[in-house]
């Protein structure tokens, strides 16, 4: 491959939404309803996970529209680590329920951050701070305010080791080279539009003498939006291949066999630039 996803007219804006209106009815006429959480806890993670994914690439795509390129682009790295959270949790079919677990418990058990806040000596009655308790030994909440602060999976550089490890739904000619240039750009590049560092800003950089007015940004006109709709396709699919996966609503053959096809566009995609 060369330079990979720069300005990939295969990706454009059209194409993107017909392709996010033809995947959420593809999914939708599945007509999947979700089991109970407690025997089946990757049902929920997949459940909020498909219709984030979608409400992302949805903004993205209004983003663009609207004159922000830049915008877009640094919210698809958001969609990127849905894809890469759901590929962790179903990469081990005997893990599965456990990492899905770990993940649903940390929406309870990082409430221990905003407790730690309340002030010993604020103005509640003992009877607002039993309850308090009571909720909190009900709901499992720990007494350790820095859990927010640490990664749900307990893993360290969870996305630099699942983007490296492989998946059983990988394409045949996935490889970890590969893997790691899609981080590159899904990760490393979206990180300097998320965190708002000089390469994010380049776009609203005003040149010598030129009058600092607010502006929209200069990559309307560059390879950003083209970009950001790529990351929509591939990570907006990948998330859908992992809950149907991980859910074993379609089998892993015809899971690989998409993962081909995509693949392969990307392929062609990239070889004409």
């Amino acid at each position: 491959m060369g330079q990979p996803y720069d300005d990939i007219q295969a990706f454009s804006l059209s194409g993107t939404i017909a392709f996010i209106d033809s995947l959420e009815k593809t999914v939708n006429d599945l007509r999947i309803y979700t089991r109970r959480s407690d025997m089946y806890p990757f049902d929920t993670v997949a459940g909020e996970m498909l219709s984030k994914a979608f409400a992302l690439s949805r903004s993205s795509i209004l983003l663009v529209q609207n004159g922000y390129p830049d915008e877009a682009f640094g919210l698809c790295r958001s969609l990127y680590e849905c894809s890469i959270y759901l590929r962790y949790i179903t990469q081990q079919q005997e893990k599965r329920n456990e990492r899905a677990s770990k993940f649903l418990e940390f929406g309870v058990t990082s409430k221990a951050f905003w407790f730690d806040l309340l002030d010993k000596n604020s103005p509640l009655t003992q009877a607002e701070r039993e309850d308090i308790e009571r909720y909190k030994d009900e709901n499992r909440i720990p007494d350790d305010p820095k859990r927010i602060t640490q990664p749900w999976s307990e893993v360290r550089k969870l996305i630099e080791r699942v983007s490296k490890e492989q998946h059983p739904t990988d394409a045949d000619n996935s490889t970890e080279g590969l893997r790691l240039k899609e981080k590159a750009i899904s990760y490393t590049d979206t990180s300097s539009y998320v965190h708002c560092t000089q390469p994010g800003l380049n776009a609203y950089t005003f040149e010598w003498k030129e009058p600092i007015i607010v502006r929209k940004s200069r990559s309307v006109q560059s390879n950003t939006a083209s970009k950001a709709c790529m990351m929509i396709q591939v990570h907006l699919s990948a998330v859908a291949k992992y809950c149907l996966f991980g859910m074993e609503v379609v089998s892993l053959a015809e899971l690989k066999e998409r993962e081909q096809a995509a693949a392969d566009v990307l392929g062609t995609a990239d070889e004409e630039h």
